[in-house]
């Protein structure tokens, strides 16, 4: 295993230290480390499904479906409903109607909210968020 301080060096973690105290017992914490990490390949699931979720708004597509999504990005569909879930809430559209809701079928239903978003912005949001 890497030491802390490399992984320090390189961003991936932030270092916390302070004194924990206990009722009786003061006990030193000497450091923690809290892991500031995506999962493997995050940022580049979000910015295919934003590129392709762009390239659908020009080609006047409407809402796509996770299946759909998936399919043409060649990517699992657990993983593109969890990326939009998680990552990309705040510049998705999702819908889920409720008729097919109450038949059993849940279907999520998914647009860019604005079409004019820079990759740039979409990069600049994952770093905030994280």
């Amino acid at each position: 295993m890497k030491k802390p301080e490399a992984l320090v060096k390189k961003g991936l973690l932030v270092g916390l230290s302070g004194r924990l105290e206990n009722n009786h017992n003061k006990f030193d914490l000497i450091e923690v480390y809290i892991m500031v990490r995506y999962y493997r390949n995050t940022v580049v699931n979000v910015i295919r499904i934003f590129r392709f979720l762009k390239q659908a708004h020009e080609e006047d597509r409407g809402h796509l479906t996770v299946s759909e999504i998936a399919r043409e990005l060649g990517m699992h569909k657990w993983t593109v409903s969890r990326t939009l879930d998680i990552w990309m809430g705040p510049i998705v559209d999702m819908v889920i109607p409720e008729e097919l809701e109450d038949v059993g079928l849940k279907i999520k239903l998914v647009s860019l909210k604005n079409p004019d978003i820079k990759e740039e912005q979409v990069v600049r949001m994952l770093s905030v968020r994280n």
